[in-house]
């Protein structure tokens, strides 16, 4: 699989799944924007993947730091070729305690920021009559009730249904559109917020008795970035060990 002469943004890409993204893809020959908020890890990751990295701090609350994320990618390599909406924030909430301020941020940064970046990315690629491939994350979360989650798993279920309405709209102008929908993941954000006993138990509730690993999901959306995957749009990939099978 190569991206030899590709240019790809990954957001979130300063740690987990979006820095598992950017190290396969930058192995495999592509030119990558880190995106990310935190300055300090993405400047980190951007570093340890050389000079065909670049890293862009980007708040995707911010509708102008996306368009700015996008611009100064266009600017850079000339072109975009694909991308990757990785980044994503997930506060414990149950429904009933749930404020209005951390609805606002799962939303901003989960749905309302992978619609305007992927739409700024498309139009960058439609004027370059380029053709390109976009994946976003979702989760299990989006089918299947996830408790204190309510409010992420709206995000992620919004994006299901996003993705095909995009794939159908893009088609026509040779970009493809794929979500990857990952189950239980063991990134830095998960490993800080549960004891290593608390992850040994659920870990003994999943079908596949383990954690995946943020490389795992990553190889899946490497695989619908890349050429190899050119008959596919609209598809939505489950990642999760089968953790979606009745028990």
């Amino acid at each position: 699989m190569s991206f030899d002469h590709k240019v790809m943004i990954v957001t979130g890409a300063g740690s987990g799944i979006g820095r598992a993204t950017a190290t396969q893809l930058a192995n495999a020959g592509a030119n990558v924007v880190v995106a990310d908020i935190d300055e300090e890890a993405g400047n980190r990751v951007a570093e340890s993947l050389g000079a065909k990295a670049v890293f862009e701090k980007t708040d995707l609350r911010s509708l102008e730091s996306i368009q700015s994320l996008v611009d100064r990618t266009d600017e850079r390599f000339g072109k975009i070729d694909g991308l990757a909406n990785v980044a994503a924030v997930y506060p414990y909430a149950p429904f009933i305690d749930t404020t209005p301020e951390i609805w606002q941020l799962i939303n901003d940064v989960n749905h309302r920021a992978v619609f305007f970046l992927t739409q700024s990315v498309a139009r960058s690629m439609i004027a370059k009559n380029n053709h390109g491939s976009i994946v976003s994350v979702a989760s299990g979360a989006a089918f299947r009730p996830v408790p204190g989650m309510i409010a992420y798993g709206g995000t992620k279920g919004a994006l299901v249904a996003l993705n095909r309405g995009m794939a159908h709209e893009l088609a026509p102008h040779n970009i493809r559109v794929n979500i990857v929908a990952p189950g239980h993941t063991a990134s830095e954000t998960v490993r800080q917020q549960m004891t290593p006993d608390q992850l040994n138990e659920v870990a003994k509730t999943l079908v596949g008795g383990r954690w995946m690993e943020p490389e795992e999901v990553a190889e899946a959306i490497v695989f619908l970035l890349s050429d190899l995957s050119r008959g596919m749009t609209g598809a939505v990939i489950n990642v999760n060990l089968g953790d979606f099978m009745p028990h």
